[in-house]
């Protein structure tokens, strides 16, 4: 069975936007917007970290670190219905989806940006589970096995109450409540709002 290499995908992408006459390298501020309508173009993100917001109601759907392509999904698609936000300082690669459309039919590569779109709709259904179950609770108890889930660097810089609040409309008290729950049962530790530890 075929099993697609995501990251060689990023960096055979991402290798061909950068050597690109019709590419340009661009350094974007942390929590700077970047719009996917107006842009029409794809990314390589070669550093930093960007969260995509989807517009009627200013939720993260999923977030990306460094390398990563971004704006496949925008490419071909009238509709944009996300913009990016960097969660840090970014430097990138910007190529027009035009510029985009032929080079990766004249280098082959439609099916390494396909690899990359499945890679990111997974994770949008991931988000989605995360956020389906009945109860606040259950969402709370969801996201905090997401955060462990992520890689230690990762999670140590990630606020578990900013990561809930981005992604759901829940206020901060009912998160507080039912994390102070499963701290009093033993299930999680918090240091200044990070995850530090976590048995389901």
């Amino acid at each position: 069975m075929f099993t697609p290499n995501f990251d060689e995908s990023v960096m055979l992408i991402g290798d061909e936007i950068k050597k690109s006459e019709n590419a340009y390298f661009s350094l974007r501020k942390k929590r700077q917007r970047i719009e996917m309508r107006k842009d029409g173009n794809i990314f390589y993100l070669e550093k930093g970290s960007v969260s995509v917001y989807r517009v009627e109601n200013d939720l993260v759907t999923v977030s990306f670190t460094a390398p990563a392509i971004l704006g496949l999904a925008q490419m071909r698609n009238d509709v944009m219905s996300h913009y990016l936000r960097c969660d840090s300082d970014c430097e990138m690669w910007v190529m027009s989806s035009a510029n985009a459309n032929e080079m990766l039919t004249r280098k082959s590569l439609w099916m390494h940006a396909f690899d990359i779109l499945t890679n990111h709709l997974q994770r949008y259904f991931q988000r989605e589970n995360m956020r389906s179950h009945k109860t606040i609770r259950e969402i709370v108890i969801e996201h905090v096995k997401h955060i462990w889930s992520l890689e230690p660097e990762i999670r140590e810089k990630t606020s578990v109450y900013t990561f809930i609040l981005s992604r759901n409309h829940i206020s901060r008290s009912a998160i507080h409540k039912v994390l102070q729950e499963l701290v009093n049962e033993g299930k999680l530790t918090l240091n200044r709002g990070k995850l530090s530890s976590f048995s389901s």
